[in-house]
């Protein structure tokens, strides 16, 4: 049976790769990566050499095909993103569900390691026993309905933000629900990680100049206090 390995990579500190995601890496016939440059400098860094291709939210029809025709061929892939754990806000569904619809069997297995999600999660002073997950806000069709939707959110909220919108990500959330408390993690596992509590008002006053860069994961609580 062919198999389709989802393989949580780290998400700033190589360190954090799993034996698993090695060995399996290690014994695939092939890797279908978000970005080939990136999975080439992680599988280097391993001393592991594959051949990379590039599989992303946009590709065409024809990727697809080539990746349903070499599991017809009973080969083994591995599908690893940029970083962290394939299926949360990048195209593992997409695949997941083309693989779904096949006619021949093939067995799709997770690999777990790296979360941005599991890691803000672990180091929150929010109760995240019911959260809503909401990926990345919209750039613009949508954005002031998704705030919307975070205000009237009675469970906590966690989402991501780049750095490029972080400033008014803020704004826009204090504007919508209020001065809320939250817990916003900046670079995890990174060298100048940071993970900042406290209120909207405060985070905006805190997330200037060089505080302003890296990747950000956001929770949003449901009030004002923790």
């Amino acid at each position: 049976m062919s198999k389709l390995y989802i393989v949580a990579t780290p998400i700033g500190n190589l360190g954090d790769i799993t034996l698993r995601a090695i060995e399996t890496f290690k014994k695939v016939d092939a890797v279908l990566a978000e970005d080939t440059r990136v999975t080439k400098k992680l599988l280097s860094h391993l001393g592991i050499s594959k051949q990379l291709i590039s599989f992303q939210e946009y590709s065409s029809p024809k990727v697809l095909e080539r990746i349903m025709g070499l599991l017809e061929e009973g080969k083994s892939l591995a599908l690893a993103t940029d970083a962290g754990t394939p299926g949360i806000s990048d195209p593992g569904q997409r695949l997941i569900k083309s693989v779904q619809g096949l006619e021949f069997m093939v067995e799709i297995i997770p690999i777990p390691g790296p979360s941005s999600l599991a890691a803000i999660i672990s180091v929150s002073d929010i109760d995240l026993s019911e959260f809503l997950f909401l990926g990345f806000p919209p750039h613009k069709k949508g954005r002031e309905t998704f705030f919307k939707r975070v205000s009237d959110s009675k469970t906590p909220v966690i989402l991501f933000e780049s750095p490029h919108r972080i400033e008014k990500a803020l704004i826009q959330f204090q504007k919508f629900c209020g001065d809320r408390y939250c817990n916003i993690g900046r670079e995890l596992t990174k060298i100048y990680e940071e993970v900042f509590r406290g209120s909207l008002s405060e985070a905006q006053k805190h997330f200037v100049g060089v505080k302003q860069k890296g990747e950000f994961v956001i929770i949003l609580s449901c009030t004002d206090f923790i």
